[in-house]
């Protein structure tokens, strides 16, 4: 099933999107990019494009760039949570 979500969905960005929706946890670039097996430089273009797009807001603390979905992003990352439910996708 896996094949069948990189089929509807680039799996790299999925996996970002639907990882930034725990809000416990204070997201900087470095730490998504470890959570989620990437890049940095991957992280940085992607929420670039995020943010472009309003599904993500970007705010500085000091040296580093916190990241949180805005609502359009939220209801982006349930959608890629029901895509993964339906083809029974397991983080």
């Amino acid at each position: 099933m896996r094949l069948m979500l990189q089929v509807f969905a680039r799996p790299k960005p999925c996996k970002i999107m639907t990882t930034l929706k725990d809000t416990e946890s204070t997201w900087h670039l470095s730490k998504i990019a470890k959570t989620t097996g990437t890049t940095y430089v991957y992280v940085t273009k992607l929420i670039s494009k995020l943010e472009e797009n309003g599904l993500v807001a970007v705010e500085s603390k000091g040296k580093k760039r916190v990241v949180k979905l805005t609502e359009k992003g939220v209801n982006v990352a349930n959608a890629i949570d029901e895509l993964m439910k339906s083809l029974d996708y397991s983080k």
